[in-house]
């Protein structure tokens, strides 16, 4: 059992086993899943962190809790995901558009990009990325 800190929640609790390098990954990697922070949890900032400490562990087959499993490279992907939608809103935010517009924006461009997955919306987590001192 591993905590690196908080991402989706304040409390996001891995297990990671080492024999077979299998990580369950609750909410902090999903694969094809938009990421959302729940409640009074994490922030982008701290959710990469948090990523950056569970790329180290160079996990072969990943578990999420909502999502299908797969390889260890849905920890890059995930970093990517967060790491592009944070940069997106930021720009954004500092061209003056309100959160809702940004998270409508970037909901569609990632609609465009990943036509095949099941919910695309961004709102949530672009709001997150408003509400974090930068």
């Amino acid at each position: 059992m591993l905590w690196f800190g908080a991402a989706h929640t304040k409390g996001d609790e891995l297990t990671f086993v080492e024999p077979d390098r299998t990580l369950v990954s609750g909410d902090v990697v999903q694969n094809k899943t938009m990421p959302n922070i729940f409640g009074d949890g994490g922030t982008p900032t701290t959710w990469l962190a948090v990523l950056d400490k569970v790329a180290a562990l160079n996990a072969e087959h990943i578990l999420p809790d909502h999502s299908a499993p797969g390889n260890g490279s849905l920890v890059m992907a995930e970093q990517a995901l967060i790491s592009e939608i944070r940069a997106r809103a930021l720009a954004l935010k500092g061209q003056g558009a309100s959160a809702d517009d940004a998270g409508k924006q970037i909901s569609a461009e990632l609609k465009a990009q990943h036509p095949d997955w099941p919910n695309t919306n961004a709102a949530g987590f672009v709001k997150s990325v408003y509400a974090e001192p930068h």
